[in-house]
């Protein structure tokens, strides 16, 4: 008989053995939930062969929970309560059919750029009454406006909790001529300063964005101002005036009136936002929307199996090398960078068979994938600002870092393009202490020496633990950076106090004599998911476009390889890492929350701008539009090319360690081919030494 796995229990397996500890026996139970007498045996049976332990105590004329049997209801009844809680309410609000979408917009929007967007806005809201209202301040909004509508577009990125907010669509400052041409003679672009302010009239809602810079606000304190968008455009008409607006108002503009344009080269750029209340039905939608927008029209669903075609719009200046720097230790990073090397060499080797592993994909395999280890995500930073990495894997901290790094006002110069790996439930960090130490709570840390390796997530860990404690680390403790190997000496030698580090190598650490944990009981409080995320530059991403699609589809591969066969994966990857097999699978282990899934969902944009705002000004973060930063488009191309739902997978927590999260039969021939034909040595250790020598 096979082992019960964990796949196999479901929440419905918990509602059982709870009702036969409230009804008090199986008959009972079976009644009140509708079901079988053997049905509610079989269950009770199949749960306690999975954990191993008697849950039930058997007696004549009494069934109840063994003092194991509580405390699984204990911790994990709270989750059926939860899901049923959820499914009544998302039964409660599924039929939208009718309803009207309430969209505030200020005035420009609602006239000119809606009228072109809006049956993309009806396409993502469907069977829904699209009513617009106009709002005349389009500065930040309160939470008591944003419940007289359900969407909201104005020209503000407003990071206010009450509400989710993503940049849309930016759009250049065009001055417009309607007679007054003494600037277009010799010019294709004009400054401000060189406009007399005479000659213009502004709409309202221009002349207070203008008014944002505060030199320019003292300058057109006399400009007339009109409030109606049709009143500007006659006025400047009649008079022969000039004006200031957004380029998607150019070709309205043009069909009606003789106008002459020109760029102004001074004048910030005009973005559109959209907010959306942050406990709303409507975020998924939303971002359907959002992503329509990213993509920029392109159709995903018919798109032709030629990748070719698909990026011949790029005019590539093709590298052979695909420079990747993971984290030395971080156990969350290796599975996208050796693991996925060691698919893309199996790749590569298959083009000199008569059939292609994937014969419909064509896509670049003359490159080499290099893997570049180093000791922190600051260091590899360093290196992708000087052009000498292409792909960085980085935690949560250093990846706010690079962000920060990379954005230069309305353009980045690298993009978030997939998750390495992911912790939902947020706990898998522990605090490790001398097993002679006096701390025993959170509070006992003020003042103590305190290690952990700056820019992972164990370090924003402690960070906002301390939050959370109302302490601040920079004030109240010695930060200290420290790898593992470092760290556990400076722990035996009592020259640090404590060690912040991830739940396997306080595990390994636990392990020798002098070593304890700091009970879980103190930061059980504190549950904030973490990321680990693949960043690329930019200008690779132009010039390289089709070895971006080889790594994620690659990468994609590979983390269906790891979960298809963990433990044979696993004993591979760990020849080039000093890290042992079973410290990977407990890593990895469901229990732990640990997952790769490389979807960037819209929690992680949360997630992340969470922690922009909260660190801003500290270890080299500053506040960065965190949405126009996340760019998934070639994700979504290769889920397209492997015929698998993206949408699906990027709002599913569904449990990787089930092939039902994959398209099995997608995969299993492939995954077959790559155990029989194609076993690779992976590359040597020493030839990443090597290779990252020659960074310096």
């Amino acid at each position: 008989m096979n082992k019960i796995k964990l796949e196999d229990i479901t929440l419905n397996h918990i509602k059982i053995l709870k009702a036969v500890d409230d009804c008090g026996s199986f008959s009972k139970a079976a009644q009140k939930l509708g079901y079988s007498q053997a049905l509610i045996s079989k269950k009770v049976k199949q749960i306690e062969d999975y954990f191993g332990v008697i849950l039930l105590n058997r007696s004549p004329g009494s069934i109840c929970l063994t003092n194991k049997g509580k405390k699984l209801i204990s911790q994990t009844f709270n989750v059926v309560e939860t899901v049923e809680n959820l499914q009544e309410e998302f039964q409660a609000t599924f039929s939208a059919e009718g309803e009207d979408l309430i969209l505030g917009a200020t005035s420009l929007i609602l006239e000119v750029w809606l009228k072109q967007y809006l049956q993309r806005f009806q396409l993502c809201f469907p069977d829904r009454n699209l009513k617009e209202i106009a709002i005349k301040d389009s500065r930040f909004f309160s939470n008591s406006h944003l419940r007289e509508m359900d969407l909201l577009l104005n020209t503000c990125s407003g990071y206010k909790e009450e509400h989710h907010c993503t940049r849309l669509k930016t759009y250049k400052m065009l001055l417009f001529s309607f007679g007054a041409n003494k600037y277009f003679n010799e010019h294709s672009l004009v400054k401000i300063n060189d406009i007399n302010l005479a000659d213009l009239v502004l709409l309202d809602e221009v002349y207070q964005e203008l008014s944002k810079n505060e030199f320019l606000r003292n300058q057109l304190s006399g400009v007339h101002v009109l409030n109606s968008y049709k009143d500007v455009l006659n006025y400047a008409s009649k008079n022969q005036k000039l004006t200031i607006l957004p380029d998607f108002c150019q070709a309205e503009i043009i069909a009606q009136y003789q106008v002459l344009t020109l760029t102004i080269q001074d004048v910030s750029e005009y973005g559109i936002y959209l907010h959306v209340p942050r406990f709303s039905e409507l975020l998924i939608s939303a971002e359907g929307l959002v992503r329509s927008f990213r993509l920029d029209q392109d159709n995903l669903e018919s798109l032709p199996t030629n990748i070719n075609l698909i990026l011949n719009r790029y005019s590539p200046k093709e590298e052979n090398i695909l420079r990747i720097g993971i984290q030395r230790d971080s156990i969350g990073q290796f599975i996208a960078g050796y693991g996925t090397k060691y698919i893309s060499d199996l790749q590569r080797a298959s083009s000199s068979f008569e059939q292609a592993i994937f014969k419909n994909i064509e896509i670049t395999r003359n490159f080499e994938l290099q893997i570049l280890p180093f000791d922190s995500g600051e260091q590899m930073n360093r290196h992708m600002k000087r052009g000498e990495l292409d792909i960085c894997i980085l935690d949560d901290i250093s990846l706010l870092n690079n962000g920060s790094q990379f954005f230069d006002d309305l353009s980045f110069g690298s993009k978030l393009i997939g998750i390495a790996s992911y912790n939902l439930l947020g706990q898998d960090i522990n605090i490790v202490l001398h097993k002679d130490s006096s701390i025993n709570t959170v509070q006992d840390l003020k003042g103590k020496r305190i290690s952990t390796l700056f820019g992972s997530n164990a370090h924003r860990f402690i960070i906002t633990l301390f939050d959370l404690y109302n302490m601040d680390v920079s004030k109240d403790c010695r930060l200290v950076n420290e790898d593992p190997r470092k760290a556990s000496k400076s722990l035996a030698n009592k020259t640090i106090d404590a060690y912040v580090c991830c739940h396997t190598f306080a595990s390994i650490l636990e392990a020798y004599a002098f070593v304890r944990k700091l009970p879980l009981s103190q930061t059980s409080s504190l549950r904030i998911p973490s990321i680990r995320g693949i960043v690329c530059r930019s200008q690779f991403i132009k010039e390289n476009p089709k070895i971006v699609v080889a790594y994620l589809h690659d990468l994609v591969v590979a983390n269906y390889w790891f979960n298809s066969s963990p433990i044979k994966a696993a004993d591979l990857l760990t020849k080039v890492i000093d890290v042992r097999t079973t410290q990977v699978n407990q890593f990895f282990n469901p229990v732990f929350g640990n997952r790769i899934d490389p979807t960037l969902k819209p929690q992680w944009s949360w997630l992340l701008k969470t922690l922009n705002r909260r660190l801003e000004g500290k270890y080299g973060i500053s506040l960065f539009d965190v949405d126009f930063w996340i760019d998934d488009y070639f994700l979504r191309l290769v889920y397209n090319l492997l015929n698998l739902d993206y949408h699906f997978h990027q709002v599913s927590f569904a449990s990787e360690f089930s092939s039902s999260y994959f398209v099995e039969e997608q995969f299993s021939r492939h995954i077959k081919v790559l155990y029989d034909k194609y076993d690779l040595p992976l590359q040597d250790e020493d030839s990443d030494r090597t290779a990252i020598s020659s960074l310096g």
